[in-house]
């Protein structure tokens, strides 16, 4: 299987929901937060996004818009939200 430019991005975003305790962590299987991580995932994809511009197919641009919309939506919830459930229990 070749990669995509599409599956780099979902790679980023799906590491990203990781670290915001979004998703479990597929190395210890619970939930884990790591804001500052979060934060380095998303300024990679905003640098991404910087130098990739006007390069990219309608596709690929919209996709990578919503990764990074709806990582900075969650880091900005997660920001206002310090607390990480324990044992991975989202409820």
């Amino acid at each position: 299987m070749k990669p995509t430019f599409l599956t780099v991005i979902q790679m980023f975003q799906l590491e990203g929901m990781v670290a915001l305790g979004k998703m479990l962590n597929p190395a210890n299987n619970q939930i884990t937060k790591n804001l500052e991580h979060a934060r380095y995932v998303i300024d990679i994809l905003d640098l991404l996004q910087e130098k990739s511009k006007g390069n990219l197919s309608s596709e690929e641009d919209t996709f990578l818009m919503n990764a990074l919309s709806t990582l900075k939506l969650n880091f900005v919830e997660e920001s206002n939200n310090p607390i990480t459930p324990p044992n991975g229990d989202l409820t």
